[in-house]
């Protein structure tokens, strides 16, 4: 059988998925999900109301499929064997990374928020997937972390661990000055406990230091 010319049909669908998802976050960002037209997509992605109809059920599927792409989980490198303070310096620095990345999509954010308050079925949709999340967080942190290091029980930690990344990235949407990446790192350093403080020097005698 002959090579078809250009890109399969499946690649051709992906695209204009894609180019939809794409200008349909541009339009939310700048205007909210409710202001935010399909009209006004469309036109933004260069196609047509039948291109949209051909790839999404409803402006709503398309709504969550930006938020699939825009609003994904914190990633962080985190070092198996290090300090859970450490750890938990290197995620105040992922999420202070991500906050800058996300700023441009905060009325997306805040929208997806409103749809959930307002959609029962869809707010329990986010829930089960939310448990899958934490699970997984939670065996995470056993994984890379000694017993006993976490201040409460893993999965408690987790859900207490988004609730913290996600009162920060609404506050640093609202005040983008407001937050420097130390003021990020120090609020999960704080779930660490004080600071230790350095031994006191034992190298020898008391002496004063004479002018």
């Amino acid at each position: 059988m002959a090579a078809g010319k250009g890109a399969p049909k499946g690649d051709k669908r992906q695209r204009t998925r894609a180019a939809l998802i794409e200008a349909a976050a541009g339009v939310i960002a700048e205007k909210g999900f409710d202001r935010a037209s399909l009209d006004e997509i469309c036109a933004r992605a260069g196609m047509t109301r039948g291109a949209f109809h051909g790839n999404f059920r409803s402006r709503e599927e398309l709504f969550l499929a930006v938020v699939d792409s825009q609003l994904r989980p914190v990633s962080a490198d985190f070092r198996p064997g290090e300090s859970f303070r450490t750890q938990m310096r290197i995620l105040g620095l992922a999420v202070a990374a991500e906050a800058r990345r996300r700023a441009p999509m905060a009325a997306g954010a805040a929208a997806f928020q409103l749809y959930l308050l307002t959609n029962p079925q869809a707010r329990a949709r986010t829930a089960t997937q939310q448990a899958s999340a934490y699970q997984a967080m939670a065996e995470g942190f056993t994984r890379i972390l000694p017993p006993g290091e976490l201040p409460m029980p893993a999965g408690q930690f987790v859900i207490m661990l988004d609730a913290l990344i996600t009162g920060l990235m609404f506050v640093s949407y609202q005040s983008p000055d407001l937050l420097k990446d130390e003021d990020f790192v120090a609020a999960f350093e704080a779930l660490a406990g004080p600071a230790p403080r350095p031994a006191p020097w034992s190298g020898g005698k008391a002496f004063t230091l004479l002018r």
